[in-house]
């Protein structure tokens, strides 16, 4: 064979040679999978005559398999142009058309003139183009058909059918081609998702080296910690944002035994300088030898939950001591009535000039101040007796002027500004005078150098985003109360304490520590709350809520006076304090009373007349053993129906209401609040045994 015919010979295969290596160096190189396929058809068509090339995609829609048009190359792009674009429009499913039919087949499909087959979509086009032969080599990896390859040729022309071989082989190249551009078309979107969940995660993200060099923060985090930006977050070790390092160092031995730590609360140093309370869950991850050597912790900041939880804590704490102090006060009152009452009766016996009785007074004014005292107590459990009312909270206010002017001295200037149209609020009138003192006392003596204070009434609406913000808070309408001044301030550690009786940080007795405790008990009192802003040598504010009601003013009421006179008539006293008994027996004794004594309630029923006999009036304690004053008043009406009962207790007459302790019967009844003097004790019997004479007189 001569060496032009064994050239002739050997141009179909260098042909096939040239677009193998052609189309397998175009499919390594990086670019979008339309602009190297449109390439590679481009090689295939020029080498191997082809006129028409398509490359179809499996893209599933939905439920749907279906194929899709990846990329084309025209030999002549104008003659060619609506068949493009009629391909580009198909969407082609398995045993639809052509393509559909070489995708059931699962292998090359040839015809003489795909033009003229019947189910292929494109054939009037096709026609139109002057289109004939054609193949479909299906793209096939680990035995899944993900695409095709179709070739078509003019009539004229009469393509190799021998280079079917190679069509396959090219078919298995643009396979793995596809499957890689798959794969990392689906490793960038996954990163991407995890990017965008990263930097989208409303917590901080922060993961680190062992060693604490940041390697990735997420924009929670920078914000969190108050960074200016992403850098210099990234240029701070993670020890420098521990305020404790054992805590860290604690962090990270649970890391290297367990890989993992959850729900552990830190304390993180913001750029400012000032702490958080953050919750972390950790995880140790590889860092780039495949080693566990990074640390990716998830980060919540936790510093209004954490202020919150310390706000109920407190509340907590004060619930606890106010029911403690009103047990307190319970049992000062029956001493107190002993102690104020035999003073009382002491003093009314002796004469001006006796040496005894300035030892009785000072007895007296230590039973007085101790009364006092008790009174604050109560107070702050909100056990004090209260006569709320609809009041004027500005009049309240201004009515202390006298007292305030005497108490603040000349150093002190006292300011006042009031809104407006105040609301009204039901109160306790007395009381409020008794908490504008109390807090203008505690800023007098937080400016012994002098100073102002600022007294504001304003009309408020609390929101339910305040009262997130303020667990004592409820949402409404309020007339808010703020007394400020420009004194010392409270440190963190004071304000944390300020409202606990008996807190106090004046030396020794210059205070008793009551003063705050009662504000708090008398404002909780009246449905409202207080709240404390202060800071170190910035001064201190306290703002007080009470709540508005629509309602018209309280009318002024006379004073109610009882004649204190003796009497007659019998009595049964029922009371388990052995002093306070012989006292209320001794005071209605020497009135002139029949006194019947019982220890408790037992006794006095079992001391009580029959029927028959008269009883004018029981005098009994609340709460005594084995049987209550309350149960022993209902047996004495079965028998004695025209007897009246006075409760006595060192509990207020609300609280024991509130608990249910007395009977529903109104009429006939009274309550007397421990302490009291002789007097008032005589007054409210007379009052009663008079009430009953009336109900019984024979009318005329």
């Amino acid at each position: 064979m001569s060496e032009p015919d064994s050239q002739l010979e050997l141009t179909p295969q260098t042909h096939r040679l040239r677009t193998e290596y052609g189309v397998a160096k175009i499919l390594v190189e990086a670019g979008s999978a339309e602009n190297i396929m449109a390439r590679a058809l481009a090689v295939m068509g020029r080498e191997l005559n082809w006129d028409y090339c398509v490359c179809w995609r499996l893209v599933p829609e939905g439920d749907l398999d279906m194929m899709r048009v990846v990329a084309t190359w025209l030999r002549v792009p104008s003659l060619y142009a609506n068949l493009t674009q009629h391909a580009q429009e198909l969407r082609v499913t398995p045993g639809v058309g052509v393509i559909g039919r070489a995708w059931s087949l699962g292998a090359p499909l040839w015809l003489e003139d795909m033009a003229r087959e019947p189910d292929f979509l494109a054939s009037d086009v096709a026609r139109a183009a002057g289109l004939g032969a054609g193949v479909c080599c299906p793209i096939v990896i680990r035995g899944e058909i993900i695409g095709m390859l179709q070739f078509l040729a003019r009539l004229d022309a009469a393509p190799d059918v021998d280079s079917l071989p190679v069509l396959t082989s090219l078919a298995d190249q643009v396979a793995q081609f596809l499957d890689r551009e798959a794969m990392a078309s689906a490793l960038a979107a996954s990163e991407y998702r995890l990017r965008s969940l990263f930097e989208a995660n409303i917590a901080g993200v922060h993961c680190s080296t062992l060693d604490g060099k940041a390697v990735a923060i997420n924009p929670a985090f920078v914000k969190m910690l108050g960074f200016p930006s992403m850098a210099e977050a990234l240029a701070v070790r993670s020890a420098d944002l521990f305020v404790d390092s054992s805590h860290r160092q604690a962090l990270l031995d649970q890391l290297r035994l367990t890989g993992a730590d959850a729900n552990r609360q830190l304390q993180l140093r913001r750029y400012t300088g000032e702490s958080i309370w953050v919750m972390a869950n950790s995880v140790l991850l590889p860092g780039r030898n495949g080693a566990p050597d990074l640390n990716e912790s998830t980060i919540i900041d936790m510093t209004e939950s954490k202020e919150t939880e310390r706000r109920y804590g407190q509340i907590s704490k004060l619930e606890g001591i106010g029911r403690l102090a009103g047990g307190i006060a319970h049992d000062f009152n029956n001493l107190l009535t002993v102690i104020n009452g035999y003073s009382e009766m002491l003093l009314a016996k002796l004469s001006d000039n006796d040496p005894a009785r300035p030892g009785v007074q000072r007895i007296r004014q230590a039973g007085q101040r101790a009364e006092g005292l008790t009174h604050q107590l109560m107070s702050f459990s909100r056990q004090q007796p209260v006569e709320p009312t609809v009041l004027d909270l500005a009049k309240a206010v201004q009515d202390t002027d006298e007292m305030l002017a005497s108490a603040m001295g000349e150093n002190i200037r006292v300011r006042h500004r009031f809104a407006p149209d105040l609301a009204h609020v039901r109160a306790d009138n007395g009381q409020i005078g008794q908490v504008v003192m109390n807090l203008a006392l505690n800023a007098r003596d937080a400016m012994p150098e002098g100073g102002q204070m600022l007294i504001e009434l304003d009309n408020v609406a609390i929101d339910a985003h305040y009262c997130r913000r303020h667990i004592q808070a409820r949402p409404g309408r309020y007339v808010r109360l703020m007394v400020s001044d420009t004194g010392c301030g409270m440190s963190a550690e004071t304000r944390m304490h300020a409202f606990e009786p008996f807190f106090t940080t004046k030396g020794r007795g210059q205070g008793t520590g009551l003063g705050l405790a009662t504000v708090y008990g008398i404002v909780l009192n009246s449905g409202g709350w207080t709240e404390i802003y202060t800071e170190l040598g910035h001064g201190t504010a306290f703002k007080l809520y009470f709540p508005q009601v629509d309602e018209p003013l309280a009318p002024v009421l006379a004073t109610e006076v009882f004649e204190s006179r003796g009497g007659s008539e019998t009595i049964l006293v029922a009371e388990d304090e052995s002093d306070v008994r012989e006292f209320v027996c001794t005071v209605l004794g020497e009135a002139g009373y029949r006194i019947i004594t019982a220890t408790d309630g037992a006794e006095a029923l079992e001391m009580a007349p029959p029927s028959g006999e008269r009883l004018d009036l029981l005098v009994t304690d609340v709460i005594m053993p084995r049987l209550t004053g309350p149960e022993v008043a209902e047996w004495l009406w079965e028998v004695h129906p025209r007897a009246r009962v006075l409760f006595m207790s060192g509990y207020t007459e609300n609280l024991v209401i509130h608990q249910g302790l007395l009977p529903e019967r109104k009429d006939g009844m009274a309550y007397l609040q421990k302490p009291f003097a002789p007097e008032v004790l005589l007054a409210r019997v007379r009052s009663l045994l008079d009430h009953r004479a009336a109900a019984v007189a024979p009318s005329s």
